[in-house]
């Protein structure tokens, strides 16, 4: 994926689109989606995530100077945003890493946490667990001196790498990211982004609400294969680009994986394609999706579609009565 930021920015600079303080939010407003989720060690898979572990990475362009700041919605294990399985016992530890390997090692980018996945100079940490202090508030890690990052010619940016693990206890953690100017507010760092290559999220419970995952395509993907865990049955899952229109995806069913192939065609290189996951009732739904490219390479899920929203464009025939 060398390549990835120089396609990307000749599509930006073609389509006239910018991602400026449009991407700083996780889950974002073009994902539909409720919250992330990380459930402690205790909890059954069939909970909706098999790991217990969430990585994202946190992109400050290069030639930003000014602190930043990195703050987590909802941080704490209990009330109402969160997944209760008996008695709130849960603790999840955030931990935020800079500097040489953080995404460079190879572990960094896998969709289980395997060796070297926390590699990179721990900078802040914080585990939080039943406490009504950060019930529905905001904790903030920083400041953060971008140059701390590591450095990515590929993002053109400094990288930081925050991971939620969860610890003792069986229930669910759903909380939110934001890359900020400020420590109080939400202040989106020009430029800035946020990517992950395996999600664990919760839908959103209404029915006939649309969640979408953005995978970008570039000029080297010949195929994608969409991976999803714990899909529950009430819901239908689908894939929309420039050059296919709602194609059927497999839904993988309460504690099991399912996955669908799809050939790239030629109109779709250098696009986005969404991934859609349709409610089909008001049940809480857990899940965790992946996207997988034919070198068996975790794609980057960018929370904003990388040059606009993918809508499918239809060939239209003329034909005409002159002779």
């Amino acid at each position: 994926m060398k390549n990835t930021l120089k396609n990307i920015a000749l599509v930006l600079a073609i389509s006239g689109f910018s991602l400026l303080g449009r991407s700083q939010m996780v889950p974002s407003s073009y994902e539909n989606i409720d919250y992330l989720v990380t459930f402690g060690k205790g909890a059954d898979a069939k909970r909706g995530d098999d790991d217990n572990v969430q990585i994202h990475f946190f992109v400050v362009p290069k030639k930003e100077t000014r602190p930043v700041y990195i703050r987590v919605y909802d941080p704490d294990t209990g009330g109402k945003h969160d997944t209760k399985n008996g008695g709130f016992d849960t603790q999840c530890t955030f931990s935020l890493y800079a500097g040489r390997g953080v995404h460079s090692t190879k572990a960094a980018r896998q969709i289980n946490p395997v060796t070297g996945y926390d590699k990179g100079r721990l900078i802040s940490q914080k585990s939080f667990g039943n406490d009504t202090k950060y019930d529905g508030q905001w904790y903030t890690f920083g400041p953060i001196n971008p140059s701390e990052g590591e450095y990515s010619d590929q993002f053109e940016g400094y990288l930081f790498k925050m991971i939620c693990k969860g610890g003792s206890g069986n229930d669910g953690n759903a909380y939110k990211y934001c890359l900020s100017y400020s420590k109080t507010q939400n202040q989106f760092v020009d430029q800035g982004n946020i990517f992950t290559y395996e999600m664990s999220f919760r839908l959103k419970s209404t029915n006939k609400s649309v969640a979408h995952v953005y995978p970008f395509i570039e000029e080297n993907i010949e195929a994608i294969t969409q991976n999803n865990f714990d899909a529950d049955e009430d819901l239908q899952m689908r894939v929309t680009s420039v050059a296919r229109k709602l194609a059927p995806a497999r839904v993988s069913g309460d504690g099991n994986w399912s996955k669908s192939k799809y050939i790239i065609k030629p109109k779709e290189v250098n696009t986005s394609i969404d991934v859609q996951m349709v409610k089909q009732s008001t049940a809480g739904n857990d899940m965790v999706i992946y996207i997988m490219n034919q070198y068996k390479e975790a794609m980057p899920l960018f929370s904003v579609p990388i040059g606009e929203k993918p809508k499918y464009k239809h060939d239209i025939k003329v034909k005409s009565n002159f002779r």
